[in-house]
């Protein structure tokens, strides 16, 4: 069990486990939770913000590639920024 990032990605890309990927998410959840604080007024304050940053955040470990030169916090950062966006705009229609 490693605690360097990309020793993570590597034993989760090998072997699919919902362990290692549930590691990966608890260490960046710190992120997800900040980048939802910054969205947080607008629209809710229920919570739901939240949740659809944690659910981007696993979605991001899912498709994130190493092997693309990118920062993972970069990544998921944009991908969970870009979820809440969705939300906001399928929920003001």
């Amino acid at each position: 069990m490693s605690t360097d990032p990309d020793d993570q990605f590597d034993e989760y890309r090998r072997t699919g486990r919902r362990s290692t990927r549930n590691r990966i998410v608890e260490s960046h959840m710190g992120l997800a939770i900040h980048i939802a604080r910054r969205f947080d007024g607008r629209i809710r304050r229920d919570g739901d913000i939240e949740q659809v940053a944690m659910l981007a955040l696993v979605k991001a470990v899912d498709r994130f590639d190493p092997s693309m030169g990118v920062p993972f916090v970069a990544f998921a950062g944009r991908t969970i920024e870009g979820e809440i966006k969705r939300y906001f705009r399928d929920a003001t229609w």
